[in-house]
């Protein structure tokens, strides 16, 4: 039976450091702060933006939702312009995905790199690309913690990542190159996705398709990171078939309960990170 890879777990520690680490900051006269754009949000969209409103809370970072709907595409790249250049606000994300726009990557591309908390600018993934990017993407980040703390090494290992969008692979593909670990990359229409996934020591799935990983995929002793979620049947649900991988992965984070909440925590901690910074 594996071990799970506890992110309920790991983000509370996440948590417990992090206040400690505002309460200096705001006894040092800077607060902290997150803004949070969307733009006619769906379902998942909503579940994600009132996630992040207790934990902030919880921590002392001030959060604010700011809801575009309603105004112009023109009006929506104006507000975010004007939130970069407000040095009271250490943090802001644009709450993807957003449909009904002709291209969202050019809100993203507004957000300053020094304030792009979840990384995905064209800019902070191509500094992230050369290595010379000072904030990680929060999911990516959120990966490398919890495999951290639950004690994973990844020097002299090899890691598989299945998926290749912009959120996830990508981004996490660039990082562990310029750690100097062995990375095969594929996506969930690769033909020989076994065959990449039973060389791997670590296999990173993020491609949304339920099921996609199973005990064909896992070579003994192997650990898995499911990253993919989508619901199904009202039920979150990752990519990783867990019944037939639990007996023969070594550990395995769990959906939801795995990525997820260390997301959120990795997240929180670049603003802290920012407003550290701004000192």
């Amino acid at each position: 039976m594996s071990k799970l890879l506890d992110g309920k777990k790991i983000a509370s520690e996440i948590t417990q450091e992090l206040k400690a680490e505002v309460e200096q900051l705001r006894e040092a006269g800077v607060v902290p702060t997150l803004a949070n754009i969307g733009y006619k949000p769906d379902a998942r969209s909503l579940s994600y933006i009132k996630m992040k409103a207790p934990q902030a809370a919880s921590i002392g970072v001030d959060y604010t939702y700011y809801d575009l709907s309603n105004k112009s595409q023109q009006d929506c790249l104006s507000f975010i312009a004007g939130l970069a250049q407000d040095k009271s606000i250490h943090g802001i994300i644009v709450q993807m995905p957003i449909h009904d726009w002709y291209d969202p990557q050019m809100l993203l591309n507004i957000i300053p790199v020094e304030k792009d908390v979840d990384g995905l600018s064209d800019q902070s993934l191509l500094n992230l690309q050369n290595n010379e990017a000072k904030i990680l993407p929060a999911t990516p980040l959120a990966i490398l913690e919890l495999l951290k703390r639950s004690d994973v090494e990844l020097q002299d290992k090899t890691v598989t990542l299945v998926g290749q969008g912009k959120l996830v692979g990508l981004p996490l593909s660039f990082i562990l190159r310029n750690m100097g670990i062995k990375v095969l990359t594929a996506d969930a229409t690769t033909v020989n996705l076994a065959e990449l996934t039973r060389q791997a020591d670590v296999i990173v799935s993020a491609t949304g398709q339920p099921n996609l990983i199973t005990a064909k995929h896992i070579s003994q002793g192997c650990v898995v990171v499911d990253a993919g979620i989508v619901e199904v049947n009202g039920k979150p649900k990752g990519d990783v078939e867990y019944e037939s991988v639990k007996d023969i992965a070594s550990m395995i984070s769990p959906v939801p309960g795995g990525v997820g909440p260390v997301t959120v925590s990795m997240l929180l901690s670049n603003v802290v990170t920012v407003a550290k910074d701004s000192l």
